[in-house]
């Protein structure tokens, strides 16, 4: 979360969840996507995310990312046959 919290003011907004996502390699989450994890992880709808909302949110979606690099690099890296 701190390394996302690029302006250190302790919320997440779709800049840098975007940017965080992308760092990790996720490049396929286009803008739209994005504002998508970024309304589903925003449970109190002020339009960023908190800490208790990134510890909610982060599992499911990077589980679901994480699986999608795999299967884009997988084969390159000998994890999937």
């Amino acid at each position: 979360f701190k390394v996302a919290d690029k302006n250190g003011d302790g919320k997440l907004d779709n800049e840098e969840v975007q940017e965080a996502l992308h760092s990790l390699g996720f490049s396929w989450l286009k803008e739209k996507q994005v504002a998508g994890i970024l309304k589903r992880a925003d449970q109190d709808e002020n339009g960023v995310i908190d800490y208790q909302e990134f510890v909610s949110e982060a599992p499911k979606t990077l589980k679901t990312n994480l699986v999608k690099l795999a299967k884009k690099n997988g084969g390159e890296l000998g994890f999937l046959v």
